[in-house]
């Protein structure tokens, strides 16, 4: 069995007096040590939580993209940020929007169809008179001369809200009442 011994130990000496803890003054006992305990908490709890946070890109902020966009008109700020307060699962109408704007539903279907943010700025939320899906992407529900049309623009709007909720009935007409509380 071998026996474990432990080196020598030698006192240290400090290299000059000022070093010395005689140099500084006691310390008294002091209210504030409660404050730096806390405040090591802190810091030890603020590391913990920046360690655990994901690397995942953040969902971009929409409201600042609007603002800050050169290319996007004063009505379509308006537009887009009427969008954004329409809840997940949630539709409106053309009819809607343009009331709330004071301008007519082409306007506003004219500024959906230019939106530069969709799907994060939720135009297809935006459904005609009679819970119809309208438009989407500048496409209608009928069929264009080129063959290319909106049957399938219209075929993912329909997705979007069924992933989002909302329930259509045999007609392709949303079912429920369509969102007015706008801010």
């Amino acid at each position: 069995m071998t026996t474990l011994t432990a080196p020598p130990t030698t006192p240290f000496t400090f290299p000059s007096p000022r070093d010395s803890p005689a140099f500084f003054p006691p310390t008294p006992p002091s209210t504030t040590t409660p404050l730096l305990t806390t405040t090591a908490t802190t810091t030890t709890t603020t590391k913990r939580k920046h360690s655990s946070i994901s690397t995942a890109p953040q969902p971009p902020n929409y409201k600042t993209l609007i603002n800050t966009s050169p290319k996007i008109t004063p009505f379509e700020k308006k537009v887009y940020h009427l969008l954004l307060t329409i809840p997940p699962g949630s539709f409106t109408t053309y009819a809607l929007m343009s009331t709330h704007l004071k301008s007519s539903p082409r306007a506003v279907g004219n500024a959906l169809r230019k939106n530069p943010f969709a799907p994060g700025v939720p135009c297809h939320r935006v459904l005609a008179t009679g819970n119809s899906l309208g438009g989407f992407k500048g496409k209608i529900s009928r069929k264009s001369p080129d063959g290319v049309g909106g049957v399938d623009a219209l075929i993912e709007k329909k997705e979007l809200l069924r992933r989002e909720g909302v329930k259509f009935d045999d007609k392709g007409r949303a079912l429920g009442t369509p969102f007015r509380g706008f801010k």
